[in-house]
């Protein structure tokens, strides 16, 4: 499925940086929500990404851990780009 390392890492990256944008999106648009709405998003796209990425790995399984370790440290790497910067309110 996946032939080297960097392809991994590569595809890894994307994955993380669609669930990454996803979840800031997602959190931009209930920014000035009510706490209980803000909290809740927050909450189910911290699951949902952790879901994912699990995901992603379950169907990597048979992949040989030089592809399986690259793919989900990119993919964590990418997410927490996203989370590294405050939104502004």
């Amino acid at each position: 499925m996946i032939s080297s390392p960097w392809t991994a890492a590569l595809l890894g990256a994307c994955a993380g940086a669609l669930t990454g944008a996803a979840s800031r999106l997602a959190l931009k648009r209930v920014l000035r929500a009510p706490d209980r709405v803000f909290y809740s998003v927050f909450v189910s796209g911290i699951f949902g990404r952790l879901a994912l990425t699990l995901g992603a790995v379950c169907l990597l399984r048979h992949e040989k851990y030089i592809i399986i370790i690259p793919f989900a440290a990119a993919m964590i790497a990418v997410q927490m780009l996203f989370e590294a910067f405050p939104l502004e309110k």
